[in-house]
């Protein structure tokens, strides 16, 4: 690091700070998803611990971030999906299909890591997936995507626009217009395939300025009344 000159350090901190934004969104919205109140769990819930929950979460990342730039290693952040799926089948369900609580552990998340870091170590799990057909492992990457998709608003909403209003069941945003939800969702999508669209250029590292303006795109549709301050409030809450 020190061999860089002074101006190529300096010179780094702008996509340093493009990328550190990246990292929190990335982590943050993985614990999230995991850490959703409606899993029913006890770890990241207490209010007298700044290391529980996200907050420890976001800590190790820090850390480990900051170990690994110093000596070249890869970052490490949240697995959006692959947690997901995993906090998924972990859960107990009732007769409905409603979560009432889920199994926490340490011993799968250290498993399926402890796995990882065998494919990474030897060579015949390697030997061992190379034999796995292509289309077999696309299928458990679609079905861990779409398993994830359960239970988020946006995936709901967006069933939603192909639903009769007078027969869908109802949910928490039934009350706002359906026109209003309608144009909101729409414009969720829009933003959703631009991010997609810039993350995949050769420009991936302005991601986070992409989202920066997510704020003003609100204001936005405040300011021109597509959605009014109320409709905002229920589907933001």
């Amino acid at each position: 690091m020190m061999d860089l000159p002074l101006w190529a350090r300096w010179g780094a901190c702008l996509p340093a700070a493009f990328l550190a934004v990246l990292l929190f969104l990335d982590q943050n919205i993985t614990a999230r998803l995991v850490n959703n109140p409606r899993y029913k769990m006890t770890k990241g819930r207490g209010k007298d611990s700044v290391l529980d929950g996200m907050h420890g979460d976001l800590f190790v990342i820090s850390i480990l971030t900051g170990l690994c730039s110093i000596v070249g290693l890869p970052w490490m952040a949240g697995a959006t999906t692959r947690s997901a799926a995993h906090v998924r089948s972990l859960s107990i369900f009732d007769d409905d299909g409603n979560i009432e609580g889920t199994i926490e552990n340490r011993v799968t998340g250290a498993s399926i890591h402890a796995l990882i870091g065998a494919c990474v170590f030897f060579s015949w799990p390697r030997m061992l997936l190379s034999e796995v057909p292509l289309p077999v492992l696309s299928g458990v990457f679609m079905y861990l995507g779409l398993t994830s998709l359960q239970g988020l608003e946006l995936w709901d909403r967006v069933l939603g626009l192909f639903q009769d209003s007078s027969i869908a069941s109802k949910t928490r945003w039934s009350s706002i217009p359906k026109k209003t939800s309608t144009i909101f969702t729409i414009v969720q999508i829009c933003c959703v395939a631009a991010m997609m669209w810039v993350t995949k250029s050769p420009f991936g590292v302005m991601s986070p300025v992409m989202v920066a303006f997510l704020p003003l795109l609100r204001k936005l549709l405040l300011k021109t009344n597509l959605v009014d301050s109320m409709s905002l409030h229920v589907l933001d809450a």
